[in-house]
């Protein structure tokens, strides 16, 4: 067994390193997180590490010279095997499985709601009990909680509260003041607590569990407003950047429920720290994410989802013991799992429509959800009618040699200011890479300059228009394409403008399909909504630009943010939620693109930049 000396800002680490096992699959075995996008097959180029002693790192890798060139202390970790103890330097978004990054997802949540709170608090004055008043606890509970009024059921109560009540109950001196708290999902009620005198402090826990981000916020049940949110990488993304590579892991013993369990209970713990409460005060839970995301969460098979005909365990929506994931919340509380509708469109769209109400829209309107997968909602004349398009990675990054998610470093922004380019980052840090939205941004200014043909095709310096100035001494070549520098070493290269398009391509496809299904024209949409991280942040001029929407006035277009985190914080505050989100669910008609001429026929023809 060799050993790995890894420092990561600054601090030194040390990981053993199994015979034949390759520095990826050790840094994971410890427990670390690594960026690994391909899941480590060598097909990004994104885990690279700098080793101090090139033989001990053993025998060079074809994809390493490929990705890296032929320098000897640059390496892949999905390719280097050791051979002997040697140390490396890693980027900084190495770091232990689960540590969080404080950069939101998408921004602040609003909080809808009926009115119809799922959690109350009342104060109750218990009276002697007496020979011709022998009602028991759990009855005279139920007789004073106003739950519904006269003839209501009595709230479920499990032994373990009955047991502090009884304590408070037949303790010193009557009247005795109690506090319950009743959670009422599902319009059933069940007493959560029961604290002496008044305590009031109800919070609940939203969860959004996205292929690329987690975030999570806690939530004032009675107020409906967020009091703390946290952001980070899905831990799960070590071994791979979408859904597909995420079930080939799981199926070859990847521990992704664990990771993700931890990772929320570990962000769940940092939230509690910085708003000075205890995580046991948290009394609910809700989560929402893409199917394949919520299976892995509930510890169920996945792999079905993957193959034709793409059949989930479960859409429905659940409720289930928070003690079930190992989160550290009152022990009394659930989690309410959101209802999804098929394998590919999840509880995270059911939980959009719930907080941007698509289906109240007077127009026909339009929902996407932008991420490694398209997700999208059309509404017109009382339908909702969906499909789920495959569009890749690009737009988080994974499939971009200088790609990144939405992190510190990471260029948001390009913009041709006269004679310069205008480039700025994520934190005005140096650049590390290039997120989605500054991706969007530099490929529709490229069209606009003649830099890039309506083909995609990256023309030759001579072909410049004289507007385009700005790119003298950033045309470059890389492995043989063309590409652009924009800051630093970071290019666009003529593949990474490819992945555009093909994701481009796979989204906008995606509406024509929807509309023809609808009958109903591309240019008639009175809304699109933007949701998501990537959605909040995108300039709708240079989405509809590149041909990712469609070309309609740029007031019709609306950034909803995380969505998703919202409806899932609906789902703790209003009681009725659940039944609307089954409900929607319900009306939602799946299209299937995997067998449409419509979706094929638009695909090829959406591959082509608009003039």
């Amino acid at each position: 067994m060799t050993r790995v000396n890894i420092t990561v800002d600054g601090a030194p680490t040390t990981i053993p390193v199994e015979r034949g096992e390759t520095l990826l699959e050790a840094i994971q075995r410890a427990g670390w997180h690594f960026p690994a996008p391909c899941g480590g097959h060598g097909r990004c180029g994104k885990c690279v590490v700098t080793v101090d002693n090139p033989a001990a790192a053993g025998e060079r890798h074809p994809d390493e010279t490929r990705w890296l060139g032929e320098d000897p202390e640059r390496r892949l970790a999905c390719r280097c095997v050791p051979v002997g103890d040697l140390a490396i330097s890693v980027m900084d978004s190495v770091k232990p499985s689960a540590s969080p990054d404080t950069l939101a997802k998408g921004g602040g949540i609003e909080i809808a709601t009926t009115g119809s709170p799922a959690v109350t608090a009342q104060v109750l004055s218990l009276e002697e009990p007496t020979l011709s008043d022998q009602r028991s606890l759990h009855r005279r509970l139920a007789d004073l909680l106003e739950l519904g009024g006269q003839g209501a059921d009595a709230p479920t109560v499990s032994p373990e509260v009955l047991r502090k009540g009884s304590a408070l109950y037949w303790s010193d001196g009557y009247p005795v003041a109690v506090t319950a708290i009743v959670d009422s999902f599902d319009s059933s009620h069940r007493i959560l607590d029961l604290r002496p005198g008044e305590q009031t402090n109800l919070v609940g826990l939203a969860v959004d569990v996205g292929t690329t981000t987690v975030a999570a916020y806690l939530v004032d049940l009675a107020d409906h407003e967020v009091i703390a949110s946290l952001s980070a990488e899905n831990a799960q993304a070590t071994h791979g950047a979408d859904v597909i590579s995420r079930i080939h892991a799981a199926a070859n013993g990847a521990p992704l429920t664990r990771l993700i369990r931890d990772q929320v209970s570990d962000m769940t713990v940092t939230l509690a720290r910085e708003t000075g409460m205890d995580t046991g005060e948290i009394l609910a839970a809700a989560v929402v994410g893409n199917t394949t995301m919520m299976h892995l969460l509930l510890g169920l098979d996945p792999g079905p989802i993957s193959r034709a005909p793409f059949t989930p365990v479960t859409t429905e929506p659940l409720s289930v013991p928070a003690s079930a994931f190992g989160w550290p919340l009152h022990d009394e509380s659930c989690v309410r799992v959101l209802p999804g509708v098929s394998g590919y469109v999840g509880a995270d769209i059911v939980a959009d429509l719930l907080a941007c109400e698509l289906q109240d829209d007077p127009g026909p309107a339009l929902l996407i959800d932008i991420g490694t997968n398209g997700e999208i909602v059309l509404k017109t004349d009382g339908r909702l009618i969906c499909c789920s398009t495959a569009a890749g990675p690009a737009f988080e990054g994974a499939s971009i040699r200088h790609g990144l998610g939405g992190v510190r470093g990471a260029i948001n922004h390009v913009r041709r200011q006269g004679p310069d380019l205008e480039i700025r980052t994520i934190g005005d840090q140096a650049a590390t890479g290039i997120c989605g939205t500054g991706l969007m941004d530099a490929v529709a200014q490229f069209l606009e300059d003649g830099l890039i043909d309506d083909t995609g095709r990256l023309e030759p310096a001579a072909l410049l228009a004289e507007a385009a100035g700005a790119y003298k001494g950033r045309l470059v070549e890389v492995e043989g394409e063309p590409a652009v520098t924009l800051d630093g070493r970071i290019v666009l290269t003529q593949g990474d403008i490819r992945q555009v398009q093909l994701a481009k391509a796979a989204i906008a496809a995606g509406v024509v399909t929807l509309c023809d299904a609808a009958a109903i024209a591309v240019d008639a949409l009175s809304t699109v909504y933007l949701a998501g991280g990537f959605g909040t942040y995108v300039r709708p001029d240079s989405a509809v630009r590149i041909g990712l929407l469609p070309r309609i006035p740029l007031d019709r277009i609306v950034s909803i943010g995380n969505a998703a985190g919202a409806g899932a914080a609906r789902a703790l505050v209003d009681r009725e939620s659940m039944h609307e989100a089954a409900a929607l669910a319900g009306r939602c008609r799946y299209v299937e693109l995997s067998g449409s001429a419509v979706f094929q026929t638009a695909f090829v023809d959406q591959m082509m930049f608009p003039g």
